[in-house]
């Protein structure tokens, strides 16, 4: 009787099972519309919520992965990264403990014939159809779809696991690879970002040399300039005749010759000269006895060392009260160590130029086939699309267009600041430019208060260029502040330094003060959509102008940035 008994519970148990198998069938296959469409809404704000900020790749998956598990109503979704048979879970929708570092063999798993056919794969039960691979234990249901790169290279997947056995439609599957799309996008931005960081490396590296020429440089002269001023120079001074009358002690120290030799042979100078330069400057020397002029001249000696020396001399006549000549004078130093590092300098500097003009020929690479996409991307908004598709095709043409101002800004970063001076009257200037902005969308409902001098303030400097540095400010103050607020804008003279000090204050969020150091650097930026390009730009453009940019910004007094410049600088 209990035998019967048991497998009458037995029966009813796994009659139970089976209807809740067929119940799930039924429900995903004819889904009701209302929750389609629900589904499909949803699917979309989290498509256009997605907004990948350089360095923040994990978190960005993570949304992806759990954004997957979710709107496709599955038990768990991981993003891959692939390599050599292996796989790295880079986000999970759910915790498992896996090492962020931790490796995992793909052989004879379902990822690997993902990976294989670089195709989407779905299996219904994995527990029936094994010609795929093995899932992870306790899960039936399989989608994957491989993370392309638009050169083709498969780098991982997106892997998406049920805890029952369960259908895909063909709407969850083509969510599904655009979430793919968006993964392998955010993996290759990265990619680049990482080779971007290392270029700036090099470019820091470049810069700091550079730094360090010029320090030595200044601590040569400085060196020089205490051997001037604290001991004797090395002086020399010939008769009309052309003999010897006085050599300072620096003499035997800088030629290597003792004082008695120049004494006993004054022509011991002009020997020790490099025979390549001689003849020069016996002509130069002998023009100062007779035609009563200078010489600045550079030229180099062969010590008795063998050591070649570069030599700056400079000579003058001495004038007696008959206005004839009666004694030639000059005053002479080394100058070798500050040639070389000139040398060092000028290296760095065209290494430099070397950089920026490869960044110029990346930005150009990229510029052309952008515009090729782009332009294709407008065809296809002048078709009649779904609602959906629009709404798709706006957000890549939103993308493209952002990377379009992004390669912009970086090629004028890049360039060399050429200023082409002219007189300009910055209350004129500010004026019309307050006008102009006044109508633009991010101004709208924000007041910009401005109150001119009462005479023309002049400046020498570059229209375009200042203009530029104006809007920028005046658009980023615009986006800091809510409808109704306002923008100050106000200019002050520095009399002591005849220098105008230009203000652009608002009231809105204050920039974080461990921020503030960095926010002209290349690439930093507070902003949700912004480059981190516009006040670097800024900041370029107003030194070019032998200027300097002031921020200051805290609760108390807004964000206030102060662009200082030279009242007269024509040269």
């Amino acid at each position: 009787m209990n035998y019967w008994k048991e497998l009458f519970l037995h029966s009813l148990k796994a009659t139970k099972a089976w209807l809740k198998k067929i119940r799930h069938k039924i429900s995903s296959i004819f889904l009701p519309r209302q929750d389609y469409i629900d589904k499909q809404q949803r699917a979309l704000d989290v498509l256009s919520s997605l907004s990948y900020r350089t360095g923040e790749l994990k978190k960005y998956l993570q949304l992806v992965a759990n954004s997957v598990s979710e709107l496709l109503d599955l038990d768990w979704a991981v993003v891959t990264l692939c390599r050599d048979g292996f796989e790295k879970i880079l986000a999970s929708s759910i915790d498992k403990g896996y090492a962020d570092d931790h490796r995992y063999t793909l052989h004879g798993t379902v990822t690997e014939t993902v990976i294989l056919t670089g195709q989407c794969l779905f299996v219904e039960d994995t527990s029936i159809d094994k010609r795929y691979g093995e899932p992870p234990e306790g899960y039936f249901a399989y989608l994957g779809v491989p993370l392309k790169l638009p050169t083709g290279e498969i780098i991982g997947t997106i892997c998406s696991f049920h805890r029952q056995p369960r259908r895909f439609t063909t709407e969850e599957m083509r969510l599904a690879k655009i979430f793919a799309e968006r993964a392998a996008t955010a993996i290759d931005n990265y990619n680049l970002y990482q080779q971007q960081q290392q270029m700036n490396l090099t470019l820091q590296a470049e810069i700091k040399e550079r730094r360090e020429v010029e320090q030595a440089l200044r601590e040569s002269e400085e060196q020089l300039r205490q051997i001037a001023e604290n001991l004797e120079p090395l002086v020399w001074m010939y008769s009309q005749d052309g003999e010897p009358i006085y050599m300072s002690p620096m003499f035997e120290k800088m030629w290597g010759i003792p004082i008695e030799k120049w004494y006993a042979d004054g022509k011991v100078c002009l020997n020790a000269i490099h025979p390549e330069d001689r003849e020069y400057v016996s002509v130069a020397f002998q023009k100062v006895f007779t035609q009563n002029g200078n010489y600045n001249l550079e030229y180099r000696i062969i010590r008795p060392d063998g050591s070649i020396r570069i030599i700056r001399d400079r000579a003058f006549p001495i004038i007696d009260n008959a206005g004839k000549i009666y004694r030639v004078a000059g005053i002479a130093e080394d100058i070798t160590e500050r040639q070389q590092e000139q040398q060092r300098s000028l290296k760095a500097m065209e290494r430099l130029s070397e950089i920026g003009e490869l960044a110029t020929t990346i930005v150009h690479e990229v510029r052309n086939p952008l515009t090729t996409i782009l332009m294709g991307l407008n065809f296809f908004q002048r078709m009649d699309l779904a609602e959906n598709a629009k709404k798709r095709l706006m957000l890549a043409l939103e993308e493209g267009e952002r990377l379009k101002r992004l390669l912009n800004e970086i090629l004028l970063y890049s360039r060399q600041e050429v200023i082409q001076r002219e007189p300009i009257d910055l209350n004129e200037l500010t004026l019309d430019l307050i006008t102009n902005i006044s109508s633009m969308q991010d101004a709208l409902g924000k007041q910009i208060c401005f109150t001119p001098f009462s005479e023309p303030i002049i400046v020498f400097g570059d229209r375009d260029k200042l203009t530029q540095v104006l809007i920028n400010l005046l658009q980023n103050a615009c986006e800091a502040v809510s409808d109704g607020e306002k923008i100050q804008v106000y200019f002050s003279f520095l009399t002591s330094s005849r220098q105008i000090c230009i203000q652009v204050q608002n009231g809105g969020i204050p920039i974080p003060f461990e921020l503030l150091p960095n926010v002209t650097k290349p690439f930093m930026t507070t902003k949700p959509s912004g480059n981190g390009l516009g006040l670097a730009i800024v900041k370029k453009i107003v030194e070019a102008h032998g200027g300097r940019l002031e921020i200051e910004s805290s609760s108390l007094v807004g964000t206030i940035i102060s662009v200082i410049l030279p009242i007269d600088n024509r040269r």
